[in-house]
């Protein structure tokens, strides 16, 4: 009967072992679990940072597209106006001043007439 006491001794200590290195397992398994939660916490913000910065280069393609056609439907209008402008006057035209009008413009503004003067 000598044994007995010692198997449940035994026993006891096994069991014992058994469950610190249970726990050890399982606190493993959390630290391992709180890694892998953190990793894919930041390749979401990471995933999440590459969509918004596509998102604003595809804003800042279209408002680019937008804006260049808004310019060149501007230029062809001035580039019209220009030749218009260029040619000769003619009678009737809108917008055209006869030749001498024209040259007092080029020639540019009038000096103010100083005392005594004739203004120009």
């Amino acid at each position: 009967m000598r044994t007995t006491p010692f198997l449940i001794v035994a026993a006891l200590a096994v069991a014992g072992c058994g469950t610190s290195d249970r726990e050890a397992r399982i606190a493993r398994a959390r630290a391992e679990t709180r890694r892998l939660a953190a990793s894919l916490d930041r390749l979401e913000e990471r995933l999440l940072a590459g969509q918004a910065r596509v998102h604003m280069w595809q804003e800042l393609r279209s408002r680019h597209e937008r804006v260049s056609a808004i310019a060149c439907a501007s230029q062809e209008a001035h580039a019209i106006a220009m030749e218009l402008h260029a040619m000769p006057a003619e009678e009737g035209r809108p917008g055209s001043a006869p030749p001498a009008h024209v040259a007092v413009l080029a020639s540019g503004p009038a000096r103010p007439a100083r005392h005594g003067e004739a203004p120009q």
